[in-house]
């Protein structure tokens, strides 16, 4: 079905893409030279003091909980105390009272400095994360009482951070007194140990913290730590952009066009215990302390912002590779598959083969899956699951419980029960899938939605290029069955491969995953066009399979290369015969 020549030609464009992709790395942005050293400003030991009074006082800060209003209070008296103009703004979010408390500093210059820490946390006593998070913003008042400054300090204390980040949502929105040159969360300062980088400049889209940010972040980190685990490779940074989800204020921010990153003691997603006073690390906590003190000395003393570069990107061995040339590269490799399907289906309609109604078995197959989702998205509407926050929320916070399972099971069955219904009333025969149509329609489909996705997530697309090139291979050409699985079973790899990174890097299991996953959809933290796009990948993945196994009982390739091989050879008189030496004899060389 596939024109070999047609398919080729269209790979010329591709060619000079990826030329392009070779001459568009380019220098990151540098960090900033590093400011004083700060040995004698943050200690450990010092802020853990504020680190146990907290715990005792308070050690439930749940949102809008009696525990977190008071330690607001503190919060704000510290600030007052040290000669920070303080702000409190209160407000309700699904029925609890929240509020954030903002310092500031003015200096010099209306360029401000952000540094946040979120107050509240469901876990208790939570002493490593909160607790020291909000200790350490005390003591950066106090360090900063009376000094001088360049440009103006803001010290943000938010609330509502296991309700999608709420506090961090509402700063975005209502900071204001100049432009905001840097924003820098901090997280589980306290923890003994992280699990993978402590800077994290990740979004919940492509947008990336600005490059120069983090490796004056960086810098300042080695410079206390005197070593910083290595921040993701290659392969990484494309798992995290394909599907990207970051739990975390800076991800919020990021979103809002602030560039925001953080500085997480323990890893992205922070240790699992509760937090106890005993499992907070005192001189790893005080060195954390000093790198933010570092980090904001470098800022304030630097006559410039830190370079930002792109806004999405990947490094490639210390370089900077910017997004819109992938994206270039994401769209002429997915062209020739979709020019390769338009002509199948010219081809087939051309053949008087049945196409149309393969394109209403794909749509019957999507239905199934819609109406899983909408029953998910009831199920959260009268309680029976959690509320699916406005941000992705921290998987350490997702109670997988029994009733958990039980909504992964009945939209598992209503799905399937759908599935069987409206794929059998759509196409009768069990081995209709195995028609040269369904291929077109599979084909055409699966390259035709990639192309927009390579518009608006060129990392996902480039995902799914091996698939889209792959699967139309195996629907629309004669190669053995075996063949057809082995490019399947490749194209679904890169797949598999983003999906397990994911579940890894949250520390999820495949079901707690799945959970998680129908949390972020029925928020709408994926978007309507994302899960759209997963609507269609699933539906064709599954049609995909539908096909092999079609054919699988019919033997259609190998009856397809039997009659190719009983079909009469061309004249050589006729079209596209051969009309060339020897075809009337052999001429001889000479007469005797």
């Amino acid at each position: 079905m596939i024109e070999p020549r047609i398919y080729r030609a269209a790979f010329l464009p591709a060619l000079l893409a990826l030329v392009l992709v070779a001459f568009s790395l380019e220098s990151p942005p540098r960090a900033l030279d590093q400011g004083l050293a700060a040995d004698v400003l943050f200690e450990g030991n010092t802020a853990m003091t504020t680190v146990r009074s907290i715990v005792e006082s308070a050690p439930d800060r749940s949102a809008g909980s009696s525990g977190d209003r008071a330690t607001a209070r503190r919060v704000s008296s510290a600030f007052r105390t040290h000669g920070f103009t303080t702000s409190v703004d209160r407000w309700t979010n699904e029925g609890k009272h929240l509020v954030n408390v903002i310092g500031r500093r003015a200096g010099n210059s209306s360029s401000q400095i952000v540094v946040l820490a979120e107050r509240d946390s469901q876990r208790r006593p939570d002493a490593a994360g909160s607790a020291a998070d909000t200790a350490a913003l005390i003591e950066f008042a106090r360090v900063f009482e009376g000094r001088a400054l360049h440009k103006t300090l803001v010290l943000a204390s938010v609330d509502g951070g296991q309700l999608g980040h709420a506090g961090a949502r509402r700063l975005a929105d209502s900071i204001g007194g100049g432009p905001v040159e840097a924003v820098i969360e901090i997280s589980d300062l306290g923890a003994r140990r992280s699990r993978g980088p402590l800077v994290i400049g990740w979004s919940n889209g492509i947008t990336r913290a600005g490059l120069g940010l983090q490796r004056t972040l960086t810098g300042s980190l080695r410079e206390e730590l005197g070593g910083v685990p290595g921040q993701d490779g290659l392969f990484s940074q494309f798992a995290r952009l394909a599907f990207p989800v970051s739990p975390g204020a800076q991800a919020v921010l990021l979103d809002s066009g602030f560039d925001a990153v953080r500085i997480a003691g323990g890893g992205e997603v922070g240790p699992e215990d509760a937090g106890q006073i005993g499992d907070v690390n005192v001189n790893r906590y005080g060195s954390l302390g000093r790198s933010v003190l570092r980090m904001i000395a470098t800022l304030d003393g630097s006559g410039k912002a830190p370079g930002r570069g792109a806004n999405s990107y990947l490094t490639v061995g210390g370089m900077m590779l910017p997004a819109w040339v992938l994206k270039l590269l994401a769209v002429t490799l997915i062209l020739p598959a979709l020019i390769a399907s338009i002509d199948a289906l010219a081809r087939a309609r051309r053949r008087r083969e049945p196409v149309a109604r393969y394109f209403r078995w794909l749509g019957l197959g999507a239905v199934p899956l819609v109406l899983a989702l909408v029953v998910a998205w009831l199920m959260s509407l009268v309680g029976l699951i959690d509320d699916a926050p406005p941000a992705p929320p921290d998987p350490r916070t997702i109670n997988f419980d029994g009733t958990a399972l039980g909504a992964l099971v009945v939209t598992g069955v209503i799905a399937g029960l759908a599935w069987i219904g409206l794929r059998v009333w759509g196409i009768r025969s069990r081995t209709a899938a195995a028609a040269p149509g369904a291929g077109c329609a599979v084909a055409l489909v699966l390259s035709a939605v990639t192309l927009p996705i390579a518009v608006l997530n060129p990392f996902a697309a480039l995902v799914l290029v091996l698939a889209v090139h792959l699967w139309m291979l195996a629907t629309l050409t004669d190669v053995p069955l075996r063949v057809s699985v082995v490019l399947v079973a490749i194209g679904l790899a890169p797949i598999l491969f983003v999906a397990a990174y994911d579940l890894w890097r949250l520390g999820l299991s495949p079901l707690a995953g799945a959970y998680y996953l129908l949390l972020l959809v029925t928020g709408n933290q994926t978007g309507l066009l994302t899960t759209f796009a997963g609507i269609v990948l699933t539906t064709v993945t599954i049609s995909v399979a539908a096909i092999l196994i079609a054919r699988a009982r019919t033997g259609t390739s190998t009856g397809a290369r039997r009659r190719r091989a009983d079909e009469p050879k061309p004249s050589i008189l006729g079209p596209g015969g051969h009309a060339g030496p020897g075809m009337i004899g052999q001429i001889g060389t000479g007469r005797r």
